[in-house]
């Protein structure tokens, strides 16, 4: 499972750094380019839940070992790729393959594990993950000097391999009842489609106004699936999504402040190197070296959140991670010159200290509101959280960036302070949001 959510991060974070080399030999745009990242981050985060519910009824190993596969076979074609339309189809399947796997790593983690290891298990998970993030930019640029960008696909199909090779072996599929309900084939097709229009269309709005005909129309048919998915959902013997799970406090709120911690943690990768390069003139190694202060930090503290909250519960630790971090927020929405790379670092290394110290808290006290037979639904459905968290993060620090450098006459360092102001209350509307729990201890 650790291996899994190590080996998509890589690939997913090395293409960051062959992002200029693929603008290069393609002679495209930064803004069509990026859908070599967004692609396959829509195609999963539409098809998470819809997984995770099909294993809760069928089993997870053969799902997840069909996902290394397709994420292994997609990596072949993305190196191969003789276009850019061919490598986006690419990518595609390397989404598919990824949903697979992480509609099914952590749930299973979950049910082989006791609940008083669940925060342990929930934060292990997530350091693989910030793991990930750390070693994908190094060793994807070292692989790219030297065999160019297709080699970022190729490194990880020894990883695939293995993996593809032990899961049979390693994976033991948990006895269940036989006579499994039907699969809700409709609520499902109304779900993604839901789901993959609404993240659409906040992709969209990054790069052009919330009122446009495409972002308004997306928006527009997402709400119509919602409709008609809770109507169905209310018609058939065995929904996709039991929607009283919704009626829990701790799952509801747990989701939305998962959306809430997202959201600065990704503007902090985008609006950042914006703010060392304009204001601070560092080149792009010296940028590099600071963004890396927000993965460590967010590795450091999920090692420890984890097992403490097991220890001492989720009800304090959740909340008090997104305060760090929303201080982290205020720090950079009063950067100036005169404090060097000392307000980057601080905000950045809070950042991820607090994004950290919240999620393996929220994602336990989640996944414990939640019954055991819909574990990986839950899952899906937090998967689709930070997803919207990250795509708003993305789309606020650009629209808002924009909107407000026109607002300050062009300039960009009260513009960069309008909008980390902005994240700042959204990180501290978080915290709120996370303290909101059922009756029953998490």
């Amino acid at each position: 499972m650790l291996c899994g959510a190590l080996m998509t991060r890589i690939q997913d974070t090395a293409l960051n750094i062959a992002n200029p080399a693929l603008m290069a030999d393609f002679g495209l745009p930064a803004a069509t380019v990026a859908w070599i990242s967004l692609a396959p981050m829509l195609m999963s985060a539409s098809l998470l839940t819809i997984f995770g519910r099909l294993a809760d009824l069928r089993g997870r190993r053969n799902l997840y070992a069909a996902g290394i596969v397709i994420f292994g076979g997609g990596s072949v074609l993305c190196a191969l790729s003789p276009s850019f339309a061919v490598l986006i189809v690419a990518r595609i399947v390397q989404g598919l393959g990824g949903a697979l796997m992480a509609a099914n790593s952590m749930a299973y983690l979950i049910e082989i594990y006791p609940p008083t290891r669940r925060g342990f298990v929930v934060g292990l998970w997530e350091a693989g993950i910030a793991t990930g993030s750390g070693i994908g930019p190094i060793l994807g640029g070292a692989v790219i000097e030297a065999s160019g960008w297709q080699g970022s696909f190729g490194m990880i199909l020894p990883m695939a391999i293995a993996m593809a090779v032990a899961v049979p072996f390693a994976m033991k599929e948990p006895v269940r009842a036989p006579g499994s309900p039907r699969f809700d084939l409709a609520g499902a097709m109304l779900f993604g489609v839901g789901v993959a229009s609404f993240l659409f269309a906040l992709t969209r709005a990054s790069v052009e106004p919330w009122g446009s005909p495409v972002v308004v129309g997306s928006l527009a048919l997402s709400v119509v699936c919602v409709v008609l998915f809770v109507r169905v959902e209310d018609l058939v013997e065995s929904p996709m999504i039991d929607l009283r799970m919704f009626q829990s406090r701790t799952f509801t709120s747990g989701n939305l402040a998962k959306i809430a911690g997202y959201l600065p943690f990704s503007a902090h990768g985008f609006l950042l190197p914006f703010y060392l390069k304009e204001v601070l003139a560092l080149p792009p190694t010296g940028i590099g070296s600071i963004l890396v202060a927000l993965p460590v930090g967010m590795f450091a503290a999920t090692l420890v959140s984890g097992p403490l909250s097991d220890r001492i519960g989720t009800r304090v630790l959740a909340p008090a991670g997104l305060v760090v971090q929303a201080i982290g927020c205020v720090i950079l929405a009063i950067a100036s010159p005169e404090m060097g790379i000392n307000a980057p670092m601080a905000g950045l290394l809070l950042g991820g200290l607090g994004i950290g110290a919240f999620i393996a808290p929220n994602d336990s006290a989640i996944l414990a509101a939640t019954p055991r037979d819909r574990i990986g639904v839950a899952n899906g459905i937090m998967g689709v959280s930070r997803t919207a968290g990250l795509l708003l993060g993305v789309a606020v620090g650009g629209a808002g960036l924009s909107a407000r450098v026109v607002a300050n006459g062009g300039q960009f360092l009260p513009a960069f302070h309008d909008v980390y102001w902005f994240i700042a209350v959204v990180a501290f509307a978080g915290v709120l949001l996370a303290t909101v729990r059922d009756r029953r201890p998490a």
